[in-house]
């Protein structure tokens, strides 16, 4: 740090500043080896996240005092710390905390008072039940997951082309956490779903998981074995970090400067997939072919004289575009198309194909022609109209047959994999068998600093799968893997509590947090093993625990709690949480009485607000690449099935946080500033939510008090106070003619209220 600060102190010549900043350059080229050759040194005393969970039994005390096994241990660190943890929440609050964190929805104004009438011993518990058993868990649950898999519908980068089949995967998730598909298959399924059940389709589907993130598929040239390489890194890095909870892809280029991860075990793990393929596998059958061709061919004869008529109305643009192009070239670019073929170098051959890409007259040119042409207007209405028939009729064409996006081998002769320096596929070295990291083994019979190999079975399971990634996932899942039981519990406890029990959940290195309850996270890895894992019991446990209903006041008058432990990772209290945006999204229908609850199926095109689609597309394009669902309801379907394109995001996802699915995202930030109080005022969603809600309370109630009374228990699960229900009708109080008005400003009130945006 001494070193950074000097650089900076004013005063100094120009000299000495340099000289002072080539010392700074030195020590952070260098120290970074010094570093890693430290921590590889310290491979004796491995690292806690290293070493199998230890057994250990719950401390007594808790269990008879209304908590479970998770309050034991939180209890008994509370004691050590002799922090006083405060009363438990309200039943409004619980029911409306346990209801969002399971579904990602509030809870019914019925469901309300069934609860409020039911204090019979159990309540709380069957309320829990009840809601592991919703269909709507799946579609809460599988969010945090394709947060860590950064699943959207199309590739990214320049061209962002569409994935028609990508939501096959999103569907998958849902139904697996839906059906409580214990983890370890889980797992197994996406890592080597085509090895574990060849033809299953919905194993193939799984086995999308390593390539749901971007894809760089560019107009330009790419180096086929860079290509490859990126596709491997993706999957290598993706594997490391969610599975293993490692920084595993900071070993690519070099030995990890931190962990005892050393390059080969990059290109160890890597090896496991060298013989994987991005694939689109056929899962449809014949009949569902034969369909596809006849009703395609149908609505494709209806097509071809509207587009002969749309290539003649824009053939005389096109055709003086050209011509403009043409008169723009140089005598020297005349004089090189004119030579010979036979004749051109190889850089005049690359030249000339770079004249006739220039002269290629894009479609966008055209549409901009059309539009300017104001001597002639009709001609922009005459193509508009047909591009909308065009459209029109394309939309009828029938969806694609089935295909998985996967990842499948084929057994061929395996490439080697090579360490490679720096990462640079063109600096290849030593040859690299597939293996786990080293530092998972130590102590173990596969102990390769014993002279031993890596017990991996690696034997072909027959002629068209190698059985590598299926070792993988079986090794991944295995009692004697330290890491992937523990960073699931954790991801868990991370998203019910606010905060993992390891504040880092895809890091569980030596720059990590170290877990604040090692007993317990540990426990919790080996119960979760021991019912089979299953993740629905892990749930159940954690938000039946005393710990997980208890309020999230800050109350100092009855716990030391913010004195002796202010960031609460003791868990005295509750942590209040803002909704994420997409349960922020769907609650806001579902009071309003609009959600559409339709599941499963790709992902809808919904209305884009006017300045982000005139950021993204040009008044020509919107109809080609962002055509809005025709169904008017598609708009208000849940978030968890609407069209994720990784370059275009809808105001309410960018305002409130969520990933941009580039790399996998374990923990989302939280931030606050304008905008999103804008997009919660302003928006045409937010409008006609409000206006919706509005609507729905004035059709399905009588009177205002009725009103008022079932709008606040939509809300916020609790009647008005006093004070709320005497303001709320001065408010409302006024001429009739404005009364839908006012109701409606009522409603954006509630829904923009602090109250509505937090769970408790």
């Amino acid at each position: 740090m001494r070193f950074w600060e000097s650089g900076r102190e004013c005063g100094r010549t120009g000299s000495q500043n340099r000289s002072r900043w080539l010392w700074l350059w030195l020590v952070l080229l260098f120290m970074p080896d010094l570093i890693g050759a430290e921590t590889a040194s310290t491979h004796g005393n491995p690292h806690w996240a290293f070493t199998a969970p230890a057994a250990a039994s719950p401390p007594a005390g808790s269990a008879s005092a209304g908590g479970n096994a998770v309050d034991a241990f939180l209890d008994a660190a509370l004691q050590r710390r002799g922090i006083q943890p405060v009363a438990a929440a309200s039943r409004a609050e619980l029911l409306r905390r346990a209801t969002y964190d399971l579904t990602g929805l509030l809870p019914t104004p019925a469901e309300v008072e069934s609860f409020r009438r039911d204090v019979s011993p159990g309540s709380y518990d069957r309320v829990v039940d009840r809601l592991l058993a919703a269909p709507t868990l799946g579609e809460r649950w599988a969010q945090h997951w394709l947060d860590l898999a950064h699943y959207a519908d199309s590739n990214g980068f320049e061209l962002d082309a569409d994935r028609p089949d990508a939501w096959r995967y999103r569907d998958w998730v849902i139904r697996a956490f839906n059906e409580d598909l214990p983890y370890d298959r889980f797992v197994q399924m996406q890592v080597a779903g085509d090895e574990l059940a060849p033809g299953d389709p919905a194993a193939l589907i799984a086995a999308g998981f390593a390539r749901a993130g971007p894809r760089e598929v560019v107009s330009g040239n790419i180096d086929p074995e860079v290509r490859r390489q990126n596709e491997l890194s993706e999957a290598t890095g993706t594997v490391g970090s969610v599975f293993l909870g490692l920084t595993l892809g900071c070993a690519r280029c070099h030995d990890h400067k931190f962990d005892p991860l050393p390059a080969t075990d990059y290109y160890g793990l890597q090896a496991f997939f060298a013989g994987a393929q991005l694939t689109e596998v056929r899962i449809h059958d014949d009949a569902e072919q034969e369909r596809f061709e006849r009703e395609t061919q149908r609505i494709a004869g209806r097509i071809k004289p509207l587009e002969t008529e749309f290539k003649k109305l824009e053939e005389p643009y096109r055709a003086r575009l050209g011509r403009a192009k043409e008169e723009g070239l140089t005598g020297a670019e005349r004089a090189l198309r004119d030579k010979p073929k036979e004749s051109r170098t190889p850089e005049e051959v690359r030249l000339v194909e770079g004249i006739g890409t220039a002269l290629q007259v894009k479609w966008e040119e055209v549409a901009e022609a059309v539009a300017a042409n104001t001597a002639q207007p009709a001609d922009f209405a005459a193509r508009e109209a047909l591009k909308r028939q065009i459209y029109d009729l394309q939309r009828q064409l029938p969806p694609p047959p089935a295909r998985a996006m996967s990842l499948t081998e084929t057994c061929e002769p395996i490439p080697e994999t090579r360490l490679l320096g720096r990462g640079d596929v063109k600096n290849k070295r030593a040859v690299v068998e597939p293996h786990p990291p080293s530092v998972l083994f130590a102590g173990t019979s596969a102990d390769p600093s014993a002279g031993g190999g890596f017990a991996l079975p690696l034997t072909p399971l027959d002629d068209t799968h190698s059985g590598r990634r299926l070792a993988l996932a079986r090794w991944l899942t295995s009692p004697g893997n330290p890491l992937t039981a523990r960073v699931i519990v954790n991801r868990l406890w991370q998203h019910h509590f606010g905060r993992g029990l390891v504040g880092t959940p895809s890091d569980f290195g030596t720059l990590g947090d170290p877990p604040v309850n090692q007993e317990l996270l540990d426990w919790l890895a080996l119960e979760l093993m021991r019912n089979g894992w299953h993740l629905k019991p892990l749930h159940r446990l954690m938000v039946t625990s005393r710990a997980y209903q208890r309020s999230s006041a800050d109350s100092s008058d009855v716990s030391n709690g913010a004195e002796l432990d202010p960031s609460n990772r003791l868990l005295w209290r509750m942590n209040r949480r803002r909704m994420e945006a997409e349960g922020l999204r769907d609650s806001v229908l579902a009071v309003a009485g609009i959600l559409n609850r339709h599941g499963g199926g790709p992902g809808a095109h919904i209305y884009l607000e006017p300045e982000v689609e005139s950021l993204i597309f040009t008044e020509a394009e919107v109809v080609e690449l962002w055509p809005v669902e025709a169904d008017p309801a598609a708009e208000w379907r849940r978030s968890a099935y609407l069209h994720r394109k990784r370059n275009v995001h809808y105001p309410i996802f960018d305002a409130f946080d969520v990933p941009d699915a580039q790399p996998p995202c374990p923990q989302r930030s939280v931030s606050t500033h304008a905008p999103q109080a804008l997009v919660m005022l302003n928006s045409r969603f937010a409008q006609n939510s409000a206006r919706a809600f509005a609507t729905s309370l004035l059709r399905e109630t009588t009177g205002d008090l009725d009103r008022i009374q079932e709008a606040f228990l939509r809300c916020q699960a609790r009647p008005p106070t006093p004070a709320e229900l005497r303001l709320t009708l001065d408010f409302l109080d006024g001429p009739p003619d404005s009364r839908t008005e006012r109701w409606t400003d009522f409603a954006l009130a509630l829904l923009n209220s602090n109250e509505f945006i937090h769970v408790p």
